[in-house]
């Protein structure tokens, strides 16, 4: 099994306007696999609030289309914004890499 990494980078934050005070977090991605090769770039929206984290899946399916990687970046989106949560306010981040 071809083993893969993920590099994100938040892009920008925007509140989503719902009940719920979810905020939209514009999220960049660089796929790659273990010999360093880029296999796919591009950009993702990710809801959270309170509740939960919500990655979009019609920009992952639009965007990738193995089936294993679009699970894979689905549960690492999740993961890439679980820690940053209380800090992502609305706004432009500048890029770091």
């Amino acid at each position: 099994m071809e083993e893969l990494q993920f590099r994100f980078q938040v892009k920008q934050v925007s509140d989503a306007g719902d009940e719920y005070d979810s905020l939209d977090v514009l999220t960049f991605c660089r796929i790659f696999n273990e010999k360093k090769d880029l296999l796919h770039e591009g950009l993702f929206r990710v809801r959270f609030n309170s509740m939960g984290i919500y990655p979009f899946p019609a920009d992952i399916a639009k965007q990738v289309s193995s089936r294993k990687i679009q699970r894979l970046l689905l549960m690492e989106l999740k993961r890439y914004i679980k820690p940053q949560r209380k800090f992502l306010k609305p706004g432009t981040y500048k890029s770091v890499w």
